[in-house]
Formats: structure tokens, sequence, C-alpha cells
């Protein structure tokens, strides 16, 4: 397959984006650049795997109808905080203080709360019971946004965060790195409220313009049995999973368990797929995407370029899903898009070096 070279893309100042981290993120810029390229004007755009909703948002942002699909209990939250953000700062912080009053009534009725040791294991005592009190409150309420933030400073060594010190990304504790008898002000209380002021704040700093007129749809729901109405879907824009190279339930443990989901190992299987998992369901989306989309409509995936084995051969996994696709689509376009160290969530990482898009028609 000859792949054409993604140049220098021009970055979007996006503030909402970052209200979380999420392994395997999409660029926002580049997202930017696909819909500019390949989005149908005035059409609805679907991301079936949409995770931390980058493609949902920069959709939206762009004045699309978007609609998206994951499992993660922790992207569907982001993702409805990206898609239902309050309109200015003011307005998202004295909904904050109207919550503070009922998270403290909260600590009050609940005096005990049951905690496994791995999870306290990263938070001062008193920490931890605010950030139950404050998940609880805000997940009753469905206050997304605030919500959002507060699993965005759940886990980091700096001030500003509310763990003892940690990696950020993922949940890995770094007291050899940090002990206890040399940074002692790393491991005293931390309160809740004034570091979700100050995440609100950062998270305002430069927000889009955003017409909130336009719908915005996301669902916990299967990308295989999805059912959206036929040839309603103009413009697909994804990243399936990687096939077992990003641990997307274990990565994010910490925040699914103040989400209510302790059992992050039966989720991994499920959104972290094997090989031959991941070919049986790209083979049921490809069909089901056809149905969705008109004659002509555009299906763009951002793939791992990862060595694989299909029908007992040696390819990169582009070169498969072309492979899989040809009932349903066509290939229109192949890039390729290096991924520099920085950006990476899990550093070091060698599994995926480089992101490739593939742009495919729909016959």
């Amino acid at each position: 397959m000859n792949y054409k070279s993604i140049e220098e893309i021009d970055k979007c100042p996006n503030s909402l984006d970052s209200l979380a981290p999420y392994v395997g993120k999409m660029r926002p810029e580049l997202v930017n650049w696909l819909i500019e390229k390949f989005a149908y004007h005035q059409g609805t755009i679907y991301d079936p795997f949409s995770g931390s909703g980058t493609v949902l948002l920069e959709g939206w942002r762009n004045g699309y109808h978007v609609i998206g699909s994951d499992l993660n209990e922790y992207a569907i939250v982001l993702a409805k905080g990206k898609l239902n953000p309050y309109i200015n700062e003011q307005i998202a912080l004295e909904k904050l203080a109207v919550y503070k009053t009922r998270v403290k009534r909260w600590l009050n009725k609940n005096k005990e709360i049951q905690v496994p040791e791995w999870v306290s294991e990263f938070y001062h005592p008193n920490t931890l019971k605010e950030i139950c009190a404050w998940t609880k409150v805000l997940k009753y309420n469905r206050e997304w946004l605030l919500l959002s933030c507060l699993l965005g400073i759940l886990h980091h060594q700096r001030p500003g965060f509310l763990s003892y010190p940690s990696s950020h990304g993922a949940p890995y504790l770094r007291v050899n790195k940090y002990p206890k008898s040399e940074y002692p002000d790393m491991y005293e209380y931390r309160e809740v409220f004034p570091r979700l002021e100050a995440k609100i704040s950062r998270v305002y700093k430069e927000f889009p313009k955003l017409d909130y007129s336009i719908e915005r749809e996301i669902y916990k729901k299967d990308a295989t049995k999805m059912k959206l109405e036929e040839e309603s879907i103009e413009t697909i824009i994804t990243s399936p999973p990687y096939m077992k190279s990003l641990t997307y339930a274990r990565d994010n443990r910490l925040r699914l368990w103040f989400l209510g989901m302790e059992d992050w190992q039966s989720l991994d299987k499920r959104i972290s797929p094997d090989r031959n998992y991941f070919y049986k369901e790209m083979e049921h989306c490809f069909k089901n995407w056809y149905m969705m989309q008109p004659a002509e409509g555009r299906c763009v995936l951002v793939v791992g370029n990862l060595e694989t084995k299909y029908k007992g051969e040696k390819y990169n996994m582009p070169d498969v899903l072309v492979e899989i696709a040809m009932p349903y689509y066509f290939l229109l376009d192949a890039y390729v898009d290096p991924i520099p160290e920085k950006r990476k969530v899990v550093k070091g990482s060698t599994k995926v070096k480089q992101e490739i898009v593939l742009v495919f028609k729909r016959r």
C-alpha cells in the first residue's frame, strides 16, 4: 500500500478537549484536518469507537450533528462532559459551589466508606472520602462536565491533583521516586473543591466557540450492534481498538472504580480484543456501517501499523482492514502519521510507532 505523508497540521487550541487523559486519544488537530478534508458538509459524523470524544467534539465545533458509541464507562462520561459543557466558566463555578454543600451533607451521612486496598494506596484517607462523595453527587446529578474535571485530576504528582505521587495517564504510584521521608508534603491531605475550581478554570482557558442548537449524542453500545437509520450517516471517523496494544480499561482502572466498575479485567477483554476477535468485530462493523451510510459515504479509520497474521499470512493491520472492507468499501487514500514520544500517554511504548489513516468510500 502506498501512503501519503501527513505534513505538519496547524493546531487548533481547544482546552475543552483536555478534560482528562485517555490512552490512544486522537490528536484534535488531526481530527479537525480529517473533518475538513473528508466529511460531507451539513451531514452527520459518527464515531463508533468514540473513546475520549475528540471526534465528537471537533465535529460539533465544525458545525456537524455528531453521534458516538463506546462500551467504556469512563469514555462515556468524558464524551458527555465534552458534549454538554456549561457555556462559560462562571456558570460552571456557580454550579460547583452548589454541589459543595451537597457533598458536605453526603459526607455527614456516610461516615464509613468501603474502599479496596489498591485504591486507598493512592490517597490520603480524607482526600479519598471527599473524592467518593464528589463522584457520587456529580454522577447522581448527571453533571458530566464537572465529573469529567474530577476524573481529570484524580492522579498525578503535581499539587493541583489529588493522589499521592503517581503517573497521569495510567495509575502507577511513584513512591520510590518520591519517598515520603523526602517529600512529606506530597502525602498530605488534598482538598478536592479548590482543585476542582482550578481545573474548571483551565478547561475554559481556550474554550471553543460552539453552537448549542446542534444535536449531539453518545451511546453506551457495542459498535457491531449499534443501529442507526439507514443511509443517515454521511461520514464515519473513528479509531478502532488496536488488538491488545492498548489496554483501555487497565489504564483507566482507578477512574472506572470511582464510576462504579470494579471488574476492569472483563471490560478490557471486550474493548481491547485479541486478533481473531478484532477481525470478526471489524467484519460486523463494515457490514453494519454499509447499511447506515448513503452511496459514496466516507469512512475514515485511524489505525496502528502493526504486523499481524491474517488467514495464516503476515500482514500489516491496515492491509487486513482493506481486505475485510472490500465487499462494502473501496480505499480512496492512505496516509501515515508518526507518533512522537511526547504524544504517548504510555511513555516508552514501542507497539505502535505510527498511525495510518485509511479513507474508504462506500460502494
